[in-house]
């Protein structure tokens, strides 16, 4: 049913989304640390935390692509709010390092809690990041069954 023209894109949209958002925590974390050079360390040393974050946007976008290309439209409010709470994990990680901005930004509250709590803030976006890409998975399999019974329907009429 999928052409190799389809599984090729829908690779690079996984790919592509992973990219992206590894740029995105890099910029996050690099603007929460104040240095170019501190994100990789941390991306290093929390590597558990982060490659599941990673590859599960990138899941998310090939299946994105792949219900796309099923039914050319669909599947993007759950890749969206996926990502979201994946970036908002890394800039909770690293707000603490956003002291200096933190009495202007009126934050002190927020930037404690998410110091003292982020590991479980991590597990929390591993977790939604698994269950978005366990709904696309199912609604790929569902439609993709809905259009094979809608051609074997059509080729007997």
């Amino acid at each position: 049913m999928v052409e190799t023209t389809s599984v090729r894109s829908i690779i690079v949209w996984g790919l592509s989304g992973m990219l992206l958002i590894s740029l995105v925590f890099y910029f996050i974390q690099a603007l929460g640390m104040q240095d170019w050079y501190a994100p990789i360390e941390f991306t290093t040393d929390q590597w558990y935390f982060v490659t599941p974050l990673v590859l599960g946007f990138g899941a998310q976008a090939g299946l994105f692509r792949a219900i796309h290309l099923l039914t050319r439209h669909g599947g993007g409010g759950v890749l969206v709010g996926s990502g979201s709470v994946s970036g908002g994990t890394m800039l909770a990680c690293c707000m603490h390092n956003l002291v200096t901005l933190i009495p202007v930004l009126g934050i002190s509250g927020l930037a404690a809690f998410f110091a003292a709590y982020q590991t479980q803030v991590f597990l929390l976006s591993i977790v939604v990041s698994a269950l978005g890409v366990g709904y696309m998975a199912q609604k790929y399999y569902s439609l993709k069954r809905a259009c094979e019974a809608q051609q074997s329907t059509s080729s007997y009429a």
